[in-house]
C-alpha cells in the first residue's frame, strides 16, 4: 500500500510540474534555472492554435535567391559573348626567353560587336604582345544587351602561355 500512496503522489507532483517552470537540483540541493518548458497544447486552449495563424513561419529559401516568377528589379544585362575568334600564332622561339605567363587585354566592344579599342593590362614582351593583338583583330562578338537593346561593353582577354 505504501507504494501505491508514493506512486499516485509522484503522479500528482509530475502532473503539478508540468504546468510550472523546470528546475534542476545538484548534489547539493542548489536550484539552478532551466528553460522554461511549454506545455503539450491542450485540445481545448484555442489560443496558442489562433497565435500561430496570426504569425506564419518565415519563408524558407535566401531573400536574394533566384527569381522564380514576376518582374525583377532593374534592367536585364547580358554580356558580348565571341562569335568569331583566332589564336595567336606564337612560336616555341617566341617563348625560349619567357617564362610562364598570362598576355591579359582589356578590350572594348561596341553596339554592332565589333572590338574598337584595346589594352594590353599585363604583357609578356613586345613580341608576344604585338602577335595576340593581331590575333584580335580577327575576334567578331554578338554584343551586350541591356532589356535586350546592344550597349558597349568591355572585357578581359587572357591568353596563357607556357614554354615547351
Amino acid at each position: 500500500m505504501a507504494e501505491s500512496a508514493s506512486a499516485e503522489s509522484a503522479t500528482a507532483q509530475q502532473r503539478k510540474s508540468a504546468h510550472s517552470p523546470l528546475t534542476l537540483k545538484n548534489k547539493d540541493q542548489h536550484k539552478s534555472p532551466a528553460v522554461p518548458q511549454t506545455p503539450a497544447p491542450d485540445t481545448n486552449d484555442t489560443r496558442e492554435i489562433a497565435s500561430a495563424a496570426v504569425a506564419p513561419a518565415p519563408a524558407a529559401g535566401s531573400r536574394y535567391g533566384s527569381l522564380t516568377e514576376g518582374p525583377s528589379a532593374g534592367a536585364e544585362v547580358r554580356p558580348a559573348l565571341p562569335v568569331t575568334t583566332a589564336e595567336p600564332m606564337v612560336g616555341a622561339g617566341d617563348l625560349q626567353a619567357v617564362a610562364e605567363g598570362n598576355v591579359v587585354v582589356e578590350i572594348t566592344i561596341d553596339e554592332s560587336g565589333n572590338i574598337v579599342s584595346k589594352i594590353v593590362v599585363q604583357s609578356l614582351g613586345p613580341n608576344i604582345d604585338a602577335k595576340v593583338l593581331a590575333a584580335l583583330e580577327n575576334w567578331h562578338f554578338r554584343p551586350a544587351t541591356s532589356d535586350g537593346v546592344p550597349i558597349p561593353s568591355k572585357q578581359d582577354v587572357v591568353y596563357h602561355f607556357k614554354p615547351r
